[in-house]
């Protein structure tokens, strides 16, 4: 299996979060997890607003971003290019995302196109779980999910 994880997913590995177990036991079977080079972006703001907001103390947050850093380079990282561009503002108008969920979806989209039911879309974002299913791309976690 082929594990694209967006950030919401991804963080779970670094920050104690509910189903943060469930992630770990997709990333440990994966033969690979890809991620969008933009998580590196959306993990470093996550992790300083989970700070700001005192959902984790400042030695977790230096903790988690060192633990980042160590395992960044093992995850294949999907470049953003013009396609991917394109195809996420296309997926932002049909699905009304945010424009790094769209980013993130175009990225899942490319990977699925490739490996096809080989991939699995880690993902705890209903909205964006929803549009992948839509696009017949296999989620972790399947609608109705009980999350944001």
């Amino acid at each position: 299996m082929i594990c694209y994880s967006d950030t919401s997913a991804l963080m779970k590995l670094f920050v104690q979060e509910q189903q943060s177990d469930v992630v770990s036991d997709a990333v440990r079977l994966a033969a690979q997890v890809v991620v969008s080079q933009i998580t590196w972006v959306e993990m470093c703001a996550a992790l300083a607003l989970k700070q700001r907001t005192r959902q984790i103390d400042a030695p977790q947050a230096i903790q988690a971003l060192k633990e980042l850093r160590q395992e960044w380079g093992r995850y294949n990282r999907l470049a953003v290019d013009d396609a991917i561009i394109t195809s996420a503002g296309e997926l932002a108008q049909t699905f009304g995302l945010r424009a790094y969920d769209s980013l993130q979806l175009a990225s899942a989209q490319r990977i699925f196109s490739q490996a096809g039911a080989a991939m699995t879309f880690c993902c705890f974002d209903k909205q964006l779980n929803s549009a992948a299913s839509a696009l017949g791309i296999s989620v972790l976690i399947p609608i109705p999910f009980n999350g944001a």
